[in-house]
């Protein structure tokens, strides 16, 4: 027997729960600290600059100075590592509880398997956007002046551009739905084990968790669709 068949089934619930307690510090931080970067990029380093000298305009010139391919391959690169990363998380945190719920009450290891299920799916998503991404990606070597108009030149830019905003709108949205399904998946298999019936309930709010990330491809193939070139 286990060590866990002696203690009260209060005291298995609550270590059952360690995953999501010891992940919600660490969700509040990731939003903290991306807050602090996001106001010091945007807010900061521009009154910085004008205190200096620069005016607005010359963060802009920066930025158009980036070569739109490199937009384009970051964005590529952000949505299949940041989707990768929101199924991790999910596959932790649901799959910890569900193997720890398991060894109280083996009945709930098969059903609730369907937590890991939609945690892949999110790195599904990711799969899929970056392939669209690809097909949007249009490579023309020379883009000198001389060698095309101008007319594509600007929807080369404009492809670097919709694509990396794209890349990152999918990727952030499926690490929060990653986080989301993890949270509500690991409190499903704790429910679960405490009262079946209540395994359906907590079901659906996980059904409606896994929904996130499809708002997120969807708007994200709509903006992917504008990146035309030619």
């Amino acid at each position: 027997m286990g060590k866990t068949d002696f203690l009260p089934r209060e005291e298995v619930l609550k270590r059952m729960r360690e995953p999501i307690d010891a992940a919600l510090p660490l969700i509040i931080s990731i939003i903290k600290y991306a807050s602090l970067i996001a106001a010091f990029v945007g807010i900061v380093l521009p009154l910085i600059g004008n205190a200096a000298g620069f005016e607005w305009d010359s963060w802009a010139a920066i930025i158009s100075r980036i070569d739109p391919y490199l937009w384009s391959g970051m964005g590529i690169g952000l949505v299949i590592g940041l989707s990768v990363i929101g199924a991790a998380w999910g596959v932790v945190v649901s799959g910890s509880s569900i193997m720890g719920a398991a060894i109280r009450e083996p009945r709930i290891k098969s059903k609730n398997l369907i937590s890991i299920i939609f945690c892949e799916a999110v790195a599904i998503y990711g799969v899929i956007m970056a392939i669209v991404l690809m097909t949007r990606y249009t490579f023309i070597p020379d883009t000198s002046v001389d060698a095309v108009s101008a007319r594509i030149q600007y929807q080369i830019i404009e492809m670097g551009y919709i694509i990396f905003s794209a890349g990152l709108l999918v990727g952030f949205g499926n690490v929060a739905c990653g986080a989301a399904i993890g949270l509500v998946g690991s409190s499903c298999a704790i429910a679960d084990a405490a009262n079946p019936a209540l395994f359906v309930k907590v079901l659906v709010v996980e059904i409606f968790c896994s929904a996130i990330s499809l708002f997120g491809v969807i708007v994200g193939i709509v903006l992917a669709s504008r990146a035309t070139v030619g």
